[in-house]
């Protein structure tokens, strides 16, 4: 069953139940008896998974209960003692309100879902580094940002290496199409990137691996921030990623949020001597 090459998906729910094999019984969604109601009829008929037909389960899917289990007599998570799902957690960890999608502190646009929380409600932010944040959505700082690592590196320990250093001499910083020809930014010609935090100087690499987004009605684009440069090493120098990320603490375990931030690029002569 494993070797089942079929992907066809019936009701267009991304089950794929012909494909392979799920354990356990092909079953693809945990805990799918939570898509209906307690009359065994689905919550959105436009997104039907199981529903009961008056006589058994039936659907896109194995379901989770016996199949002739009365809908009335079996809740969705059989799992737990109580029927229902569960919201976990640890003891000593601090915790928000009730889950939802939080945009970070710096974003090119406002959370449509909680358009009046900014962050993690429970993230560590000093005062003065709160008043660094660029505004939400503010033109000033139109693009998101992130920063990643190269397969050729790790950290900033193999820019001590010859070896990976002539694999990835020098700082860039990765770009779409669409945003080059929107700022008028040559491939391999220098870039300056700045923040409410910093600036700094880097090569342009104009790639198709970065599109922009649309994000409610916005096209976002893109900048890509490999992390590896800096002041020493057996690279050529250049700026460390940092000099343009936030300073915010994750809520328990402080990691910062180096991912999205917001920042401004422009075409450049290269960095003053």
């Amino acid at each position: 069953m494993m070797a089942r090459r079929d992907n066809s998906d019936p009701g267009d729910t991304g089950a794929y139940s012909k494909w392979s094999f799920s354990w356990p019984a092909n079953r693809r969604i945990i805990y799918n008896r939570a898509s209906a109601d307690i009359n065994g009829k689905p919550w959105d008929d436009t997104r039907k998974l199981l529903w009961w037909d008056g006589a058994k389960w039936t659907g896109y899917d194995v379901p989770d209960i016996a199949p002739t289990a009365k809908p009335q007599d079996v809740g969705p998570f059989i799992m737990n003692p109580e029927g229902v799902s569960r919201l976990f957690a640890r003891g000593m960890m601090r915790e928000g309100p009730f889950p939802v999608h939080y945009e970070p502190f710096e974003s090119p646009v406002t959370n449509v879902i909680a358009p009046k929380v900014r962050g993690n409600p429970v993230a560590r932010v000093f005062k003065d580094d709160f008043a660094q944040f660029a505004d939400v959505g503010s033109p000033d700082f139109p693009y998101a940002a992130t920063s990643y690592r190269l397969t050729e590196h790790f950290h900033y320990w193999t820019k001590n290496n010859h070896v990976n250093s002539v694999l990835q001499p020098e700082f860039f910083v990765e770009i779409s199409e669409q945003l080059a020809k929107e700022k008028n930014i040559a491939n391999a010609g220098w870039v300056r990137v700045w923040s409410k935090r910093g600036s700094v100087f880097a090569k342009a690499y104009v790639t198709k691996r970065i599109q922009p987004l649309m994000c409610n009605g916005k096209t976002v684009h893109i900048v890509g921030i490999p992390i590896h440069w800096g002041f020493v090493g057996a690279a050529k120098k250049g700026f460390p990623a940092n000099v343009l990320t936030p300073f915010v603490g994750d809520a328990n375990i402080e990691t910062p949020e180096y991912k999205a931030f917001c920042v401004n690029i422009e075409p450049s002569t290269g960095p003053v001597a």
